[in-house]
């Protein structure tokens, strides 16, 4: 065999190797397939496209240092491989290391300007750095690459909702609708900017139409709730809660952080004064405990903590956080209800802002509390006094009087020790004033 020979069959061997494992890796086949990508590296350890293809499959089992560095080995050996840029900026993306991302699908656009994704992916990334106007660009880019691509025109949506350019975001979102009618978290998204501008008229018939051909949707059942008040609904529906939560999850707590958000503080310090006049690691429930925000700050005085929450994927990110001795997905008023006695204080930050009606869960908590213990809460706060004590806005959440607060307070056994006014986050600019609540239990109950 000549040696032109011999290398045109070590390519053929190669060639088909690698097409074997990226057929093994696409059908899910991960361990057969990572069991060949590492054959292939044995024989032929500069090939960029087995130490590519073995990145992507070990991020995909869960091993992001091997994965950033396999693809590193790749690109030391092809610095033209775009595909093997932008695949390193989705694994830093998926890290929450936008810097490093940003620069990754900068590199693969410079060698490959036609790639639409990396431009859409890029511009997810500068929006998570506030860099707007650049990701406007890139969106903006993506779409002139592949302008029948719904994504992009939701993602430009999503930057200019971000910006506070609500009309243009509407005019994204109307051509996602376009391209993609009927599917729920487009009417959502078009919806949410027509009311911040102020648009409610349009935004009611957009809900009507949705509900013509998806009459039981949660979402939308929620929103002519909100924007008309025709269904007098005494709380959020648990189907609203977990669509809006579990969909929410991935940005919930950079959201919050940009909107100063207060709420966890406010508990956790009337938390540290009952710890210090009880002198004792405290049993703490966190209802409606979402992505975990509070247990960080509940953990310097808590003997145990349980959080309970309708979102399965606001559970998951509050199991990351190690603070919870035990997390459970469920709704927090039947929870309560099932666990008279014990705890010495339970918590709800900014989750009853879904909730008119507070009798059922204020009683609750009375009879899950130990002798002396505290129901801490708060809730939107409206300066008005209102028929039911409660009103739902086109925003979806409820805001209560503080006469309502005391009569629910008293009604479910319990003795208000504070209710105090208090500046709970910013939204659109604008504080969001609510109550802070402090109610105990009686000692000798």
């Amino acid at each position: 065999m000549t040696e032109q020979n011999a290398a045109t069959e070590d390519s053929v061997d190669l060639d088909y190797a690698l097409a074997a494992a990226i057929r093994l890796h696409q059908t899910g086949q991960l361990d057969e397939a990572a069991a060949v990508y590492r054959a292939i590296l044995e024989a032929f350890p500069t090939c960029a496209e087995a130490l590519h293809f073995y990145g992507l499959l070990m991020h995909q089992k869960g091993d992001s240092d091997a994965a950033i560095n396999l693809i590193g080995q790749a690109l030391a050996q092809a610095p033209q491989y775009s595909d093997a840029y932008n695949n390193l900026g989705n694994i830093y993306n998926k890290l929450e290391q936008f810097e490093q991302a940003a620069d990754a699908y900068s590199k693969a656009l410079d060698l490959n300007p036609q790639n639409a994704a990396a431009y859409s992916n890029f511009g997810i990334v500068l929006g998570h750095l506030s860099r707007f106007e650049e990701a406007v660009e890139a969106f903006t880019m993506a779409v002139s690459l592949m302008p029948d691509n719904s994504e992009f025109y939701r993602n430009l949506g999503n930057v200019f909702k971000k910006q506070g350019n609500f009309v243009k975001s509407a005019q994204a979102y109307r051509q996602v609708l376009q391209l993609k009618p009927y599917l729920a978290e487009n009417y959502e998204n078009l919806c949410v900017v027509l009311y911040l501008q102020g648009n409610v008229d349009e935004a009611i018939l957009l809900v009507k139409q949705w509900l013509e051909h998806d009459p039981q949707n949660p979402l939308a059942v929620h929103r002519l709730e909100s924007y008309t008040g025709e269904l007098s609904l005494p709380r959020a529906s648990d189907e609203y809660i977990c669509k809006t939560f579990d969909s929410f999850s991935d940005s919930f707590d950079m959201v919050l952080k940009r909107l100063e958000y207060k709420a966890p503080f406010l508990v956790a310090d009337a938390v540290k004064e009952i710890h210090q006049s009880m002198a004792q690691g405290l049993t703490i429930l966190d209802a409606g405990c979402g992505t975990g925000l509070c247990g960080p700050l509940l953990q310097p005085f808590a003997e145990t903590i349980t959080g309970v929450d309708l979102s399965v994927k606001m559970l998951e990110k509050a199991e990351k956080r190690n603070c919870y001795h035990q997390l459970v997905q469920s709704e927090l008023t039947a929870f309560i209800q099932a666990h008279p006695a014990c705890y010495d204080v339970i918590v709800s930050a900014d989750t009853l802002v879904y909730f008119g009606d507070l009798a059922d869960v204020s009683k609750a908590a009375a009879q899950a509390l130990l002798p002396g213990g505290y129901f801490i809460f708060t809730v939107e706060r409206s300066d008005k006094s209102l028929d039911q004590g409660y009103v739902i806005h086109p925003h979806g959440r409820f805001s209560h009087d503080e006469s309502y607060l005391q009569s629910v307070i008293q009604s479910a056994g319990l003795v208000l020790k504070k209710l105090d006014k208090v500046m709970l986050r910013y939204e659109a600019g604008e504080p969001v004033n609510g109550f802070l609540v402090v109610a105990h239990s009686n000692v000798n109950q």
